[in-house]
């Protein structure tokens, strides 16, 4: 069922380790949160600068991995951390949280 969910809605982008690429459909936004953005905020003068976090929600092969690039609309971005989601009957899909390559990587700053 969720396979049949992000093919039809999905967003189509490119997963890539190594040398490998695939094709894929999943679902990627950005990470918003209330707690998040209240935490430290940075601020240009057009306004606030976004984060750069997107959560990934794909399908089960290829299994994104920690170390993965995804490329979607020009921009790359590394694969952070990645999880095997499950339900009772076993694996469903798989879920990651990436930072868009080409900014400053504050992953493990401490606020």
């Amino acid at each position: 069922m969720i396979a049949g969910i992000l093919n039809k809605y999905g967003t189509s982008l490119t997963l890539c380790r190594g040398t490998e690429s695939w094709e894929i459909k999943a679902f990627f936004q950005p990470v918003r949160s209330k707690s998040w953005e209240n935490s430290d905020a940075d601020y240009s003068p057009l306004g606030e600068i976004p984060r750069g976090r997107y959560v990934y929600i794909g399908p089960l092969e290829p299994k994104a991995a920690a170390g993965d690039t995804v490329l979607l609309d020009g921009k790359a971005y590394l694969m952070r951390r990645s999880e095997v989601i499950r339900d009772g009957s076993g694996p469903v899909y798989c879920w990651g949280l990436c930072l868009e390559k080409g900014g400053e990587d504050d992953w493990g700053r401490q606020s």
